[in-house]
């Protein structure tokens, strides 16, 4: 039997798409477990080999916990309840001390991941940012009283440089592990036939919804670049509508339904370049090795730019405080509002296509 090696991935879906290569290549020697949010179990089913999957619904979600005692004993409780299964290594690759409890509370063997420190910290000096680093070392230090000699990490990790992306992390666990990252593209299994085939032009697929307000460039500048002439001229346009999406494209545009991820993995892999925001489309058309142009707001490209794909990029850095992490503190969004239609058609018209 393979060793079990434990994954904890917490956040949103499109964290969980940069955590695959990191899965694949670790399959080749562990059983592979994934602990996740309920909503990013479906993006590891989308892999070819499946690792067992956990969910978990973390309860500091929305809110920080009001001490550091709910804390400890919703990562303890959680990491009790997982100990059973017995695993050689448990791995994260965000510095999050509520994670490394539930992680020695495993009784893993190994635990590797990246300490609360200021360089293992995105955006570490925003105000809100560090109030819950300091949270995050004060839980540290609480298991260290509590636990002496049995330390949440068995081995500490360092950013190798604070603009490395969030890729490199997961890679660097892998080094740890003495294991290689799969990042042979596409890195999940296909589904149906895709909803749209190339019919002279290249096929431009638009998703202008975001998860959060930070990321969502307005819907009148959507909709300016999608009546342009120079757009109809070149592609062929494809919008996917998630359920009570509001379209932005001209009424000729082919507008397709996503209720559920396969849908939306299925209008991706028939596109050949996709434009959205900063959000899990990029990084599931990335997944596919799909050209992504990405409009990014309050987040960092250099962290979270989709896989092979930072060249693509539309942003402007018009915020004092970015990258603020979706905690906007100015009165508008300056940062999306600089963003001009110009600039997001300029980027398509740099991409090549074969005939």
């Amino acid at each position: 039997m393979k060793p079990r090696l434990l994954v904890v991935e917490l956040h949103h879906l499109g964290d969980a798409v940069m955590s695959l290569p990191f899965v694949r290549g670790a399959a080749a020697r562990y059983e592979v477990h994934v602990l996740c949010r309920p909503a990013s179990s479906e993006v590891y089913r989308l892999l070819s080999h499946p690792p067992v999957i956990h969910e978990w619904e973390t309860p500091w979600e929305n809110a920080q916990p009001s001490g550091l005692g709910p804390a400890l004993v919703a990562a303890r409780d959680k990491g009790r309840a997982l100990r059973l299964l017995s695993f050689d290594a448990a791995v994260c690759a965000w510095a999050d001390a509520r994670v490394g409890v539930i992680m020695a509370e495993t009784h893993a063997v190994r635990r590797i991941g990246f300490p609360m420190t200021r360089g293992n910290y995105y955006a570490a000096d925003l105000p809100w940012r560090r109030r819950r680093r300091l949270f995050g070392r004060a839980l540290e230090n609480l298991w260290r009283l509590l636990h002496p000699g049995r330390p949440l990490l068995t081995q500490e990790l360092d950013r190798e440089s604070p603009r490395q992306t969030h890729f490199h992390c997961w890679h660097q666990i892998a080094g740890a592990l003495d294991l290689s990252c799969d990042v042979s593209v596409p890195w999940i299994a296909a589904t149906g036939a895709p909803v749209q085939e190339r019919r002279g032009r290249p096929v431009l697929v638009v998703h202008a919804q975001a998860r959060l307000p930070s990321k969502q460039w307005p819907l009148s500048r959507w909709r300016e670049l999608a009546a342009s002439d120079r757009v109809a001229e070149k592609f062929e346009l494809v919008e996917v509508l998630p359920e009570g999406a509001e379209p932005v494209t001209p009424d000729h545009a082919r507008k397709v339904p996503t209720p559920d991820l396969l849908s939306l993995v299925t209008v991706l892999r028939g596109a050949d370049v996709v434009l959205c925001h900063d959000s899990f489309p990029a990084h599931l058309a990335g997944a596919l090795d799909k050209p992504v142009v990405t409009i990014f707001g309050s987040g960092e490209p250099d962290w979270f730019a989709p896989w092979n794909n930072r060249h693509r990029v539309v942003q402007r850095r018009a915020c004092p405080l970015h990258p603020c992490i979706d905690r906007c503190g100015m009165d508008s969004y300056l940062c999306l509002d600089a963003v001009t239609s110009g600039d997001v058609l300029a980027q398509l018209e740099r991409l090549k296509f074969n005939p």
